[in-house]
């Protein structure tokens, strides 16, 4: 037995296998400055629920060592293919988020876009609107998921 796992040790080893560094996973102290407004602190209050997930610990300015500023964040609506009754049939939202990131000396800009097409419902006006909130809920997961991929390849030094 001892003989069977020293052999699947050594093999993994011998592979490249190792055990993830979690020192490098650290999360990183951010104070983020954006416009009051609804959006934006639907935005913050997600960034806040995934903190884990984003490596990230929301802190005052003078503590962090990254600073993000929100310049432009929106959601557009828009109709789009009609029925033969000539209601709108489609919806189509379009999603972006910009923001200046800053660490000591270096800068860089963050751009996010994405946009979804959706069946409207004309007879179901709420129903509408929960699809709208459940693709506000996916744009945000998507620019935090791509925030904390260019935050690893820009500012991880």
């Amino acid at each position: 037995m001892k003989a069977l796992l020293f052999f699947i040790s050594f093999t993994f080893i011998s592979c490249g296998f190792a055990p993830i560094n979690n020192a490098s996973n650290e999360s990183k102290d951010v104070f983020i400055s954006f416009k009051e407004n609804l959006l934006n602190n639907k935005f913050i209050k997600n960034i806040e629920r995934n903190s884990k997930f984003l490596n990230l610990s929301l802190t005052n300015s003078n503590e962090a060592e990254i600073n993000i500023e929100i310049l432009d964040h929106r959601i557009s609506k828009y109709t789009g293919a009609t029925d033969r009754n000539f209601f709108s049939a489609t919806g189509i939202i379009e999603y972006e988020i910009s923001m200046i990131i800053s660490k000591s000396n270096k800068s860089k800009r963050f751009n996010f876009t994405s946009s979804e097409n959706f069946p409207y419902d004309t007879n179901k006006i709420l129903s509408n609107e929960k699809k709208i909130e459940e693709l506000e809920k996916m744009f945000f997961f998507e620019a935090q998921n791509q925030l904390k991929n260019f935050l690893y390849i820009y500012f991880n030094g």
